[in-house]
């Protein structure tokens, strides 16, 4: 029965990449808003497949990361030109790179950790009021990636340890899989990344999103 519930998540994520593919260009011959948020949907639904096979395969011991360098920049440049922003949206997305220019390369699983970050942003642009803000840079454990939004922050269930409230509107699952990745991303002697999740005391307020990884 195990094999089969994988064999039908990856199914279904398989489905719903061939949907988007279609409906991308049904968007290019017909543009409309509601072909937008079908893609959007989509795509948000094929992700969390992704995340769920993550987590079933981590449970049965066979979960795998591609550890490789890659160059900060252009997976920050990558990252921030998906599709995070709605189109015609009014909020901004700020993205702080001098840093990652200064670390150059870093040894990560980049597929792994862009699901995490879009994960994030998609989070932030959900809540933000004006601007989105994703920046990298070094710490003493290794390297950090932020996300972070000028929204109502995070409530306080979540920032005491809680995956999900009954009236977040969320299964948990992204915040499952942003933990999941971060500890498997380690060092031989022993260091673990790690998510950390508070809000911004500032004058912009706003949920503060930072995956670090050694």
């Amino acid at each position: 029965m195990d094999a089969l519930i994988a064999a039908a998540i990856h199914d279904a994520k398989n489905g719903l990449s061939a949907l988007n593919t279609w409906l991308a260009e049904a968007q290019r011959e017909h543009p409309s808003q509601a072909l937008t948020e079908a893609q959007s949907v989509a795509i948000r639904v094929s992700a969390q497949m992704v995340e769920l096979l993550a987590l079933y395969r981590a449970a049965e011991g066979s979960l795998r990361l591609a550890i490789d360098d890659h160059d900060l920049t252009d997976f920050c440049q990558d990252l921030g030109a998906g599709r995070v922003l709605p189109p015609q949206s009014a909020l901004r997305l700020e993205t702080k790179l001098a840093a990652a220019a200064d670390i150059g390369a870093w040894a990560f699983d980049a597929y792994q950790v862009n699901l995490v970050l879009l994960d994030a942003l998609r989070n932030a642009v959900r809540f933000a009021r004006r601007v989105v803000r994703l920046s990298v840079e070094k710490t003493i454990d290794g390297i950090c990636f932020t996300v972070a939004d000028d929204g109502p922050g995070f409530p306080a269930e979540i920032l005491d340890g809680a995956e999900t409230t009954m009236d977040s509107g969320s299964s948990g699952l992204g915040l499952r899989f942003a933990r999941l990745i971060a500890q498997r991303h380690a060092t031989p002697d022993g260091r673990h990344g790690r998510i950390e999740l508070g809000n911004d005391s500032g004058a912009n307020g706003g949920a503060v999103f930072r995956l670090f990884l050694p």
